[in-house]
């Protein structure tokens, strides 16, 4: 497979795979299935003080850049192509940190935290610069046909930003009482 190839496919993974995956509300969806008892635990543990703090916005955007720069700028990626087990640490951090990030900016479980207002719009557009570093490093060095594979494949999170901006926009006409008024 071509390192473009891999670039889209890591794209796919983390840009629009992760993002159905919490889009489908896979943490409700278990809930439903427990007892009152264990969901009440559950809920309580998700409350946490540990979880709030994996699943702020500023660790949970972090992580998330940080392993893309990580496993693209550095040597990790030529270790990830030598190792198996670099690899699939690999893949595991890129599915993990994408999870949290678009767990963060969309907020589908039942988590302490959200962002609101104009904030998932922003916390999305702060992210894309600082991932198409990577798409600059790979470019700067000889990989054209990869680094402008990440650049489109990580175009959702500006489509996923610029849905979240409409709807914020929406929801403040309907609330202003503007709505159906143009």
């Amino acid at each position: 497979m071509s390192l473009a190839a891999h670039m889209l496919a890591h794209c796919a993974l983390v840009a629009v795979l992760a993002p159905l995956v919490v889009l489908a509300r896979p943490v409700n969806r278990v809930l439903e299935l427990f007892s009152p008892a264990r969901r009440e635990r559950t809920l309580r543990w998700l409350a946490s003080r540990p979880i709030a703090l994996l699943t702020s916005p500023p660790v949970a955007w972090s992580s998330f850049v940080a392993t893309q720069l990580a496993f693209h700028v550095t040597g990790l990626y030529d270790s990830a192509l030598d190792d198996p087990l670099v690899d699939a640490v690999a893949h595991v951090l890129y599915v993990s940190t994408a999870l949290l990030f678009w767990e963060v900016a969309i907020g589908s479980a039942p988590l302490p935290r959200r962002l609101t207002g104009l904030g998932p719009a922003l916390y999305l557009l702060l992210a894309m610069p600082v991932v198409d570093l990577s798409a600059a490093w790979l470019m700067a060095n000889g990989e054209a046909g990869a680094g402008a594979a990440m650049v489109a494949g990580m175009m959702p999170l500006g489509v996923a930003a610029a849905l979240s901006a409409w709807r914020f926009a929406r929801a403040e006409e309907a609330r202003a009482g503007l709505e159906g008024t143009t």
